[in-house]
């Protein structure tokens, strides 16, 4: 029952598809407002579909709980880039709901599609890079290394949030250095691990998956009635929907970002996960959080 579920998500989610971009076409207000979160989760049905089909493994059908965790720890991850535009000021929403409970689920629904989709594109870009030889070189994860690389993330942010309209595109790159480090220490999955014993799939794969999620994004949000637009310093030309074209380049260290802190807080997650208050106490230190983050969006980067 379980695996033919997972096989008719591939058409229950093209058919939502096609029927969610029919009603926008059609000039639906609700479809308007909601086309972009639509898009991305018949999305994620289609993928996992797929993922299934090519891998007899998915997200959804390995673990709908992680699968839900996922969703839910996106949020976090997401605003974690909202704080940064509080600063560097590189993106703004417009038409967004006047109701604000409406508003605000809206933030929640589409901020907790963006991890479920990237691990849903970079497994499909692994099940055909896996048995290619892709690798530069060998990589040593050296003590002298990691700890560079921490000290170079925390130098990045500082640059970043400091002098923001010379360095903003910092923003995009500095986690990478400040958490890979913190995965290894703590035993985590890491790029690292793949890259010492000469394996860049893992790399590949998410890179990619940066490129594909970022066309996304932007192609889904310039039809969609509640949309952002950007404003960046120095770049801001030769726009690709409402994206500068250089900006593309700043999806693929984004993507490499979302992975070292997926799998940092998976790592947590799995800690936590017989220690239910604790577990408690961090989803409801995370719904707060993630109240305080859709007010902060809501006063600063939302034109009304």
């Amino acid at each position: 029952m379980k695996e033919k579920i997972l096989r008719l998500n591939l058409y229950f989610g093209l058919f939502g598809f096609m029927f969610s971009a029919l009603l926008l076409v059609l000039n639906v207000p609700f479809m308007k407002t909601w086309f972009f979160c639509f898009s991305w989760w018949f999305f994620i049905l289609v993928m996992d579909s797929i993922n299934f089909r090519r891998r007899k493994a998915s997200p959804l059908s390995d673990s709908v709980k992680n699968f839900l965790f996922s969703a839910f720890i996106s949020v976090f991850v997401w605003l974690i880039f909202e704080l940064f535009n509080l600063r560097v000021k590189n993106w703004t929403y417009h038409d967004l709901p006047a109701n604000i409970l409406e508003r605000w689920l809206g933030y929640f629904v589409a901020y907790a599609s963006v991890i479920p989709a990237m691990r849903e594109i970079s497994l499909f870009f692994q099940s055909f890079l896996s048995k290619k030889r892709l690798a530069l070189f060998r990589v040593r994860g050296a003590p002298t290394l990691l700890k560079s690389w921490f000290i170079s993330g925390i130098i990045l942010i500082i640059l970043a949030l400091t002098w923001p309209r010379l360095f903003f595109p910092l923003g995009w790159l500095c986690l990478i250095f400040l958490i890979e480090p913190l995965n290894h220490w703590l035993k985590n999955e890491t790029l690292l691990e793949d890259l010492k014993k000469r394996d860049w799939t893992l790399f590949w794969s998410w890179l990619l998956t940066g490129l594909v999620s970022g066309f996304l994004w932007e192609f889904w949000n310039f039809w969609a009635g509640s949309h952002w637009e950007y404003s960046l310093p120095y770049l801001n030309f030769w726009r690709v929907f409402q994206m500068p074209v250089f900006g593309y380049i700043g999806f693929l260290p984004f993507a490499l970002e979302v992975f070292v802190l997926y799998q940092l807080l998976f790592a947590l997650y799995k800690k936590l996960q017989r220690k239910v208050v604790l577990k408690s106490m961090m989803i409801i230190l995370l719904l707060l959080f993630y109240a305080g983050g859709f007010y902060l969006i809501d006063t600063f980067s939302l034109i009304r």
